[in-house]
């Protein structure tokens, strides 16, 4: 059993949690592997948003080097992130998400850029799925047009072809470059940017809290880099893909908060069209998937639903306006 280092540690790793009982007993094991491949004291934040599966026992019980906090009920991403975050005591404070899987050398990586280049507030790195093809890790400012690129229906196609050129073996690397934000699923920032920016806003239960701090950290005269040259895998769905419905919803409230925050008119109102005419468009859509997959009707029947509460939601600019409780 690997024991807590007695030095400070350089690096706290903090992870959010929430019923993934076999999935974090599968990360912390290879954390503690992690740990003693690296050249400087890591410590292990894991921060439970109320899980009722056995997950805090499973975790008291064999992996007592890790400092757990137990929230007692999702408070969601954001805030959890925050707690950890409160009791973290490392120089540089790492977002990863637990179905990411560490690389020593992307930590080393990290810790190395951020230590050379005082002027980066927040790195983040590569982020692969289980066949080697590259996720959409970091990205630009949210416009109408990197919402089409992004998050609008033609996504999926539009992924597809991003990844031709992978698929052929090209553009797998690269040096550092400047980006408006990585996603916090693997997001490093040094505790002296922390405490100048703060916590997260936790108003995000979940997405867009990574894009607001990352905005907020270069209001604050930083830069955020993204490094291709360091590479994680990461399954990216986690809890996600037990609800689909829910979280699809909180995606795109998110991003009318996000603008309603961050935005002024006229690029507010642009962005919240080109929403509304998404949304609008899916309708139809859906309808004609349900018509062609009539085993999957009841699917298709609910996103709609989705999607047309989404579209009140922007008329209104008003993300509160249905009540979503967090799931249990």
């Amino acid at each position: 059993m690997t024991k807590p280092s007695e030095s400070p540690p350089v690096l706290s790793v903090v992870t959010i949690s929430w019923n993934q009982k076999d999935d974090i007993a599968e990360y912390l094991a290879a954390m503690e592997k992690t740990r003693s491949r690296v050249d400087f004291p890591i410590e292990m934040v894991l921060v439970d948003n109320g899980s009722v599966d056995g997950t805090i026992e499973m975790v008291r019980e064999e992996f007592p080097w890790v400092k757990l906090v137990e929230n007692g009920r999702n408070v969601g991403f954001a805030a959890g992130c925050n707690a950890g975050m409160h009791v973290s005591t490392g120089t540089y404070i790492l977002l990863f998400n637990p179905d990411a899987r560490a690389a020593p050398q992307a930590f080393k990586g990290m810790v190395r850029y951020l230590r050379e280049n005082r002027s980066a507030g927040g790195v983040g790195c590569m982020m692969l799925h289980d066949d080697g093809l590259p996720q959409r890790s970091a990205y630009r400012e949210l416009s109408p047009w990197n919402y089409v690129l992004n998050h609008s229906m033609i996504y999926p196609a539009l992924e597809k072809v991003r990844k031709i050129p992978y698929r052929l073996g090209f553009g797998k690397g690269g040096a550092p470059r400047e980006v408006d934000w990585v996603q916090a699923a693997c997001l490093m920032v040094p505790r002296t940017v922390y405490e100048k920016v703060g916590d997260m806003d936790d108003s995000f239960f979940i997405y867009c809290e990574d894009t607001d701090w990352c905005h907020r950290i270069r209001k604050a005269g930083y830069r955020i880099v993204y490094m291709p040259n360091l590479r994680i895998r990461h399954r990216q769905m986690g809890s996600v893909g037990r609800k689909p419905e829910y979280f699809f919803r909180r995606v795109y409230r998110s991003i009318v908060h996000y603008t309603n925050r961050q935005f002024e008119p006229p690029r507010d109102g642009r962005i919240l069209r080109t929403m509304w005419w998404d949304m609008r468009l899916r309708v139809p859509a859906y309808r004609v998937l349900q018509w062609l997959k009539p085993s999957q009707a009841a699917r298709y029947g609910e996103r709609i639903r989705s999607v047309r509460r989404m579209l009140r939601i922007i008329e209104a600019r008003d993300p509160d306006l249905f009540d979503d409780p967090p799931p249990r």
